[in-house]
């Protein structure tokens, strides 16, 4: 997807479904180094900022050259399958990363991925799974969770 004129400039909320095929080693900032597993990742995050979900999202989308946030090291070495994303001012990576490890087989491969800055106490804002059928459903899951209907845009 080279197009993120689709993606609204509103604030809001997201899910990146990201994909990676054969085991990594990952060096994240100063969260260290983490063998990860092939599977199935899930990053929940906000756009806040300015340009909203079209400009976070978009970035995420495009794997940007400086590494900034921790999704920026996860993306050197994955690929974006889905972006569920609602337009909202509240945060809602918290509810979402919790909810999705609740799900059977879900775990977490980084502790604080995402969630350095979360005054909440989450574990990590990046959820796995070894295999696809071990997240079926997850659209309804988050849309429980956020108690919102979420829009899934297909990427890869």
């Amino acid at each position: 997807m080279s197009d993120f004129s689709i993606l609204p400039a509103a604030r809001g909320a997201y899910v990146l479904h990201l994909y990676i095929s054969r085991p990594q080693l990952l060096i994240v900032s100063r969260l260290g180094q983490y063998r990860l597993p092939a599977g199935y990742y899930f990053y929940a995050g906000s756009a806040h900022g300015a340009g909203g979900l079209q400009a976070r999202v978009g970035r995420h989308l495009r794997r940007a050259g400086t590494l900034h946030w921790h999704i920026d090291y996860l993306r050197a070495v994955s690929k974006v399958q889905d972006v569920f994303y609602t337009v909202t001012d509240e945060a809602r990576e918290c509810k979402w990363s919790r909810a999705l490890a609740q799900l059977p087989r879900a775990f977490i491969p980084i502790p604080y991925f995402g969630s350095s800055d979360c005054r909440s106490g989450c574990v990590a804002h990046l959820v796995a799974f070894p295999r696809r059928a071990e997240f079926a459903g997850v659209q309804r899951v988050l849309e429980q969770a956020a108690g919102a209907p979420l829009v899934r845009l297909r990427v890869g």
